[in-house]
């Protein structure tokens, strides 16, 4: 009798072990817009990150950044905020503003990981908003030149463009009608165009080339107060000009273009302007077809070197449940002590050991997207920021793109018009 009563004690006590067990799994929600690879790269990184820690189950959400964060919004507002937001610095003052994310200061102040001395130092100035530290960061990126070798070595050309006389010279290499003819030839047929020089983005990211042109030409878009448009409406103008002239000038960029990697890695376009997050879908080609690819700095087409640019990191929403805080944490050191293994990728390392380490200088393609760093330029870090630049919705930035780049608005006028209505939107307190 008494072995049988040691027999339901110990069964007890075991079901007892095992469901404080249960109970003390957690579920991190964690949220970030990586839809290209990338994507499939952070969800095995979560993947190894449960199965390292099997009392964690972080679930990784992924959609378009924009109308991710139109998602976060509203799922603040209802009490069911992610317990990790991702998203890039310069849209931090707008969830910082709407009171949605927590500073962190306190936090990297008793971290071994987060060091400041082992970043890059602009990437961990980017994630302080008015003296206050309120992400983690994780990457940078910026656009370069991604170039088909086999249409260069066709074409005669010897090495990648870097200001705008090279570029020219070689955009008009690079496009040719089905008769083989280039523009400027006698014949040439700009209707019935097989292979084009370059690409030309018609979503936000034709926005950040002429946001880089312009950085270029040292205009500014915002004034310091953040209270009203400054763009010189010349510069603006010049900026947009190029790259409209490209498609109807020149002919040397497709008009309406909807899949620029694809057409890039078909042959349709010799040159592709992107950033390094493509890395592994030109290295997927490669391995399938021999696809013969390299990199090259974003040319200086004006006065001084800039590049757009931006990153990623990772912050901590105020309604998220606070008992699940120390966790969050934990895995985003977890990911930061392992952030050499995001970089197949293609994103850019932050850290001092990872860029200066034999293994990184090893990875193809990744070195003209490091050396083009200092010349980055963001966005501005503005509360505003989805009002003006938002690519879900006509903000100035897109109506302002596609006008100039699908319609062949006049550059000069769309501009001012852009520049007055984001006034309109900084003047609204």
């Amino acid at each position: 009798m008494r072995k049988y009563a040691l027999l339901v004690l110990l069964v007890v006590l075991l079901g007892a072990v095992s469901l404080t067990a249960a109970q003390e799994e957690m579920t991190l929600e964690f949220w970030g817009g990586w839809t290209g690879p990338d994507g499939a790269i952070m969800q095995q990184l979560v993947d190894r990150y449960n199965e390292e820690n099997p009392n964690v189950n972080v679930t990784l959400t992924i959609q378009a950044w924009s109308p991710l964060f139109d998602a976060f919004i509203a799922g603040a507002s209802a009490g069911q905020a992610p317990d990790i937001m991702a998203m890039h610095p310069q849209e931090t003052a707008m969830f910082i503003n709407l009171g949605l994310i927590e500073p962190v200061d306190e936090i990297v102040a008793n971290s071994a990981v987060f060091v400041q001395d082992n970043y890059v130092p602009k990437a961990w100035e980017l994630q302080f908003y008015n003296g206050q530290m309120y992400a983690f960061p994780f990457d940078l990126g910026v656009h370069g030149l991604f170039y088909n070798l086999d249409l260069f070595e066709e074409a005669g050309i010897e090495a990648p463009p870097t200001n705008a006389e090279e570029f020219l010279a070689a955009a008009r290499l690079l496009t040719k009608d089905a008769n083989g003819n280039h523009p400027g030839d006698d014949g040439f047929d700009p209707s019935n165009i097989v292979q084009y020089a370059i690409n030309m983005q018609t979503n936000h990211h034709g926005f950040y080339q002429w946001y880089a042109l312009y950085n270029q030409l040292g205009g500014q878009l915002i004034s310091d107060d953040a209270t009203q448009c400054v763009m010189d409406i010349d510069k603006a103008a010049q900026a947009w000009q190029w790259l409209q002239d490209l498609v109807y000038k020149h002919y040397a960029a497709p008009q309406g273009q909807t899949d620029y990697a694809r057409d890039f890695l078909s042959g349709r376009t010799a040159m592709l302007v992107d950033g390094p997050w493509q890395i592994p879908a030109m290295q997927a080609a490669a391995a399938e077809s021999g696809f013969r690819w390299a990199t090259a700095a974003y040319p200086t087409i004006f006065d001084e070197p800039a590049v757009w640019g931006s990153g990623h990191n990772f912050t901590l929403p105020k309604d998220a449940d606070p008992a699940k805080r120390a966790e969050a944490i934990a895995f985003i050191e977890w990911l930061a002590e392992h952030s050499f293994d995001w970089l197949p990728s293609g994103q850019l390392p932050i850290r001092q050991d990872i860029i200066a380490s034999p293994e990184f200088a090893e990875l193809e393609g990744r070195q003209p997207f490091v050396d083009m760093l200092p010349n980055q330029k963001l966005l501005p870090n503005i509360p505003q920021f989805s009002q003006i630049f938002a690519s879900n919705a006509p903000t100035p930035m897109m109506v302002m793109g596609q006008r100039i780049l699908l319609e062949q608005a006049d550059v000069r006028s769309t501009v001012q018009t852009a520049c007055d209505e984001i006034t309109a939107i900084l003047s609204v307190p």
